[in-house]
């Protein structure tokens, strides 16, 4: 049963060690996105010591914590350590299960997101064993709706983090040219998360996503197919500081 979800943007501007001097200009972003893994796993942790601050109504019992991220559906051992020599810089993640080897060349979303499981660790290390067992996946399509119904019928608690970025028409300097429908796009994913009901995703525009380059769609399925019903939602930073439209958000399950 889906417990949790945090969603998140994945660019590989996210790493401080990619940026350089300008990495500063992320650092909101950082912030907010470190919040709300931490405490959707911190949510993760509750449910499995059956703690009523968990919300889940789930009770005591066995959790695993899922990565989603946008592309050709695939799953992935990225509990090893992770390179980003292929964005320009020798800088290499640790391993999450000692003596791990790398996966190979993962792509671009789980490779951000291993990078904010070794953020979460070194402030939460209490978390680090949900990440060590974590799954990677990428998917798209019909199957991430498969997934997310796979994922709400476990009977094991499950949180997800979807790794999803927004239109890439935002202003003369975006990755692609610039479209007023960019923000109109993206205020409807920002509304939609922050309702709690994850029903609403559905009623975004999945092509004209796709028309503007945001990989959200492709994810969205994950969540409305594993929810199952309303909960609560929240929207703690949304912005296009790079022409890309990010949000990262929350949602949880209602106490029961």
């Amino acid at each position: 049963m889906l417990i949790t979800t945090a969603v998140v943007p994945g660019p590989p501007a996210f790493v401080v060690e990619l940026m350089g001097s300008a990495a500063h200009e992320l650092n909101d972003l950082r912030e907010a996105t470190d919040l709300v893994v931490s405490r959707a796993l911190s949510d993760l942790v509750a449910a499995s010591a059956g703690s009523a601050s968990s919300g889940s109504g789930s009770g005591s019992g066995p959790v695993q914590l899922v990565v989603v991220g946008p592309g050709q559906p695939g799953e992935f051992n990225a509990a090893g350590p992770v390179s980003f020599s292929s964005f320009g810089r020798d800088f290499v993640v640790p391993a999450l299960v000692e003596g791990q080897p790398a996966d190979g060349e993962l792509p671009t979303p789980i490779l951000v997101a291993r990078y904010l499981a070794s953020r979460d660790i070194a402030t939460h290390p209490e978390h680090a064993e949900l990440w060590a067992s974590a799954r990677w996946i990428t998917t798209s399509g019909g199957d991430a709706t498969a997934l997310g119904e796979q994922l709400g019928a476990d009977g094991t608690g499950v949180g997800v983090i979807l790794v999803a970025d927004g239109a890439a028409c935002h202003g003369p300097k975006a990755p692609r040219a610039q479209d007023m429908r960019a923000q109109v796009y993206d205020d409807a994913v920002c509304a939609a998360l922050a309702s709690g009901q994850p029903s609403r995703l559905d009623q975004v525009d999945a092509d004209l996503g796709d028309e503007l380059g945001a990989t959200g769609s492709q994810v969205w399925p994950v969540l409305v197919a594993a929810a199952g019903a309303d909960g609560i939602g929240e929207v703690l930073w949304a912005g296009a500081p790079y022409g890309v439209g990010w949000v990262v958000a929350s949602w949880r399950r209602s106490c029961e």
